[in-house]
């Protein structure tokens, strides 16, 4: 049976996966940093205390518990050592016949240094959960302030 290894749980990782899944030819070995699949479009409303994160996530691993020829394995990927067939994760090596890299994207500033080296980024739910963190004590600490002062908050990007 042939071995493919998919790094990445995002949206095509998991489809490729489950659409995959149904072919018995294959063994799959689903690979990610997280044991979670999270939904971005509503990462704001996790930095905005609407939602909490589990509303917006669900275990890799439930998604494949009825398949028998789908693995999930922990870890964030190294290396991938093309010439010997096996990707290095932080948590040990994965052999592979196909390689299917689907790892997502990286926040791009557009070459705005300013915002590049002042902006509290929101990719993933850790991002959320930072500027949510960050809201609710610099609300706390405007509303403690005697003046009358404001708070400013820039949104850059969308």
């Amino acid at each position: 049976m042939k071995k493919v290894v998919i790094a990445g749980g995002g949206f095509a990782g998991l489809n490729l996966a489950k659409k995959l899944s149904k072919d018995g030819s294959f063994d799959f070995t689903l690979v990610d940093i997280n044991n979670y699949h999270f939904f971005p479009p509503l990462l704001y409303q996790v930095a905005a205390s609407y939602i909490d994160r589990s509303n917006i996530s669900y275990p890799l691993i439930k998604f494949f518990q009825n398949s028998r020829n789908v693995k999930f394995h922990l870890g964030g990927l190294r290396k991938v050592r093309l010439k010997e067939n096996y990707i290095e994760t932080e948590s040990g090596f994965i052999d592979y016949d196909y390689l299917v890299l689907a790892m997502g994207t990286e926040v791009n500033y557009f070459g705005m240094g300013n915002i590049q080296n002042n902006a509290l980024a929101m990719k993933t739910i850790s991002d959320a959960l930072t500027i949510r963190n960050h809201l609710l004590k610099m609300l706390e600490e405007t509303s403690q302030e005697q003046s009358s002062s404001e708070l400013n908050i820039i949104i850059a990007g969308g």
